[in-house]
């Protein structure tokens, strides 16, 4: 309860190479300054710009603000919103055929492996660059995470170059994982968090309990045959338990003796403690059904799931939620994932000043503070974690106060993007993670089934 290459050069570390981020020294950062850049911002007024959204924490705190940005630039915005799956659909089908139906759009390092090779996108350098368009000293680049803004770049020179080249997109928020529990049944149960996933396998078959409404079961998260499974949150699993896609000799990993026992773990996890269905569950719903109560623990979940789960407006539990680490993998160490979630511009909008003038609003300090404060976390400019109501907004989530920075400060040492730059990659990925799902379903065992799909990468990779 609460009481209030090289591929190393390519490996994007939270803690390293996001120097700046600030999750662990808020108190040495600037604040985020009330003036607007000193541009004019009148100078696309008449202007209308499109934009695909994906739902999110971060659109739900960016639509309020839209009339503002009107109102500052005369400039009309419509967006379209979709879920993740047939948002990047619709997308690829629209930068494909360069009708350039919208101007700018949501997007990620990952799917803009696959855009920037298609010379879909507008690389964003020059108008940072351009006086006309941009107030150097406001918009202050050297206020964002420098690694966050690093993972908006690359040569376009498949499997390496990431961090280098143009910048293709601007970040807008970023993710790594952790634990969500509800403190007051971890204690009926006489159950301490789990610190390794060999503890949580064990008491898994303890992870039950009857509420208000029914069962409540033991473990909740994604599993959706996407290739967001082996990236994101059981990517986080495989990574604490020492795989990577590719080795330190270029040798894919997919089903390697440490990728097969992370595998049948990770299944047997989920069938042990998690209802019917788990099989299919997108990050959506893994959010809302912790959020309703319906689970003791979320696992391995975005950390950007906790304004939800704080809210009682949204949440069932805002009064019993804590913020644990991911577990340690079987030598003892932890890994996560990360995403980062960026903004960026078809190279073929029609009006590509008027939708540069958005992105620089957008991603300004002030609107970003806003957003955040609207619940779109986590903050990628250090001037957004140094502001006084951000800091106070989260010192009080979790089982007791700042315990979500605590366990934030903690992942952010850990998390590092540990893919390739391809762009092909996602079809690899869903090939990984049909997989995983083939496995569960039991078509197959394990290690054939991750073994056949490492063969099927090694030919979209052409090794």
């Amino acid at each position: 309860m609460k009481s209030q290459d090289s591929r190393d050069a390519g490996h994007l570390s939270l803690s390293k190479r996001l120097a700046g981020l600030g999750v662990a020294s808020a108190i040495a950062l600037a604040m985020a300054t009330s003036a607007h850049a000193e541009i004019d911002w009148k100078q696309e007024s008449g202007s209308k710009i499109n934009l695909l959204l994906i739902s999110h924490p971060f659109v739900d705190a960016l639509k309020p603000l839209l009339p503002e940005f009107t109102e500052l630039t005369g400039i009309e915005v419509d967006f379209e919103e979709f879920a993740e799956q047939p948002g990047f659909e619709k997308l690829l089908a629209d930068l494909s055929s360069g009708t350039g139906t919208y101007d700018a759009f949501m997007t990620s390092p990952l799917n803009n492996w696959q855009y920037a090779t298609g010379d879909w996108l507008e690389p964003l350098d020059a108008y940072i660059d351009d006086p006309a368009l941009t107030d150097a000293a406001a918009y202050d680049m050297a206020d964002f995470a420098p690694g966050i803004l690093a993972s908006g770049r690359w040569t376009r020179e498949p499997m390496a170059g990431m961090g280098e080249g143009p910048l293709w997109g601007l970040p807008i928020n970023f993710e790594t994982y952790q634990i969500a529990y509800r403190p007051s049944i971890m204690k009926e149960l006489g159950l301490e968090v789990p610190k390794t996933y060999a503890e949580l396998l064990e008491m898994a078959p303890k992870l039950s309990a009857e509420g208000p409404n029914g069962p409540i079961y033991g473990v909740i998260t994604r599993f959706d045959k996407y290739w967001d499974l082996p990236y994101l949150t059981f990517g986080t699993m495989l990574q604490s338990y020492g795989v990577e896609m590719i080795d330190a000799d270029g040798k894919l990993q997919i089903c390697s003796p440490e990728s097969i026992a992370a595998t049948t773990d990770f299944i047997e996890l989920i069938r042990t403690a998690s209802p019917e269905g788990a099989g299919a569950f997108t990050w959506d719903q893994a959010m809302q059904g912790f959020a309703a109560g319906q689970y003791i623990m979320s696992v391995d979940e975005a950390n950007l799931f906790a304004p939800v789960y704080e809210d009682p407006d949204q949440s069932a539990i805002s009064d019993d939620v804590g913020y644990a680490p991911t577990p340690l993998g079987p030598d003892g160490e932890r890994a996560a994932g990360a995403w980062v979630w960026s903004m960026s511009m078809n190279a073929n909008s029609g009006d590509k000043a008027a939708t540069w003038l958005f992105l620089e609003w957008l991603t300004s300090k002030e609107t970003m503070i806003k957003t955040h404060l609207g619940g779109n976390m986590n903050p990628v400019r250090s001037s957004a974690w140094a502001d006084p109501e951000v800091a106070a907004l989260v010192e009080t989530w979790g089982e007791y106060p700042g315990q979500y920075r605590e366990v934030a400060e903690e992942m952010a040492k850990v998390a590092a993007v540990r893919f390739p730059p391809h762009p092909e990659l996602t079809r690899m990925l869903d090939r990984w993670a049909e997989a995983i799902q083939q496995s569960y379903f039991d078509e197959g065992n394990v290690e054939e089934n991750l073994c056949a799909a490492q063969a099927d990468v090694e030919q979209m990779i052409g090794n």
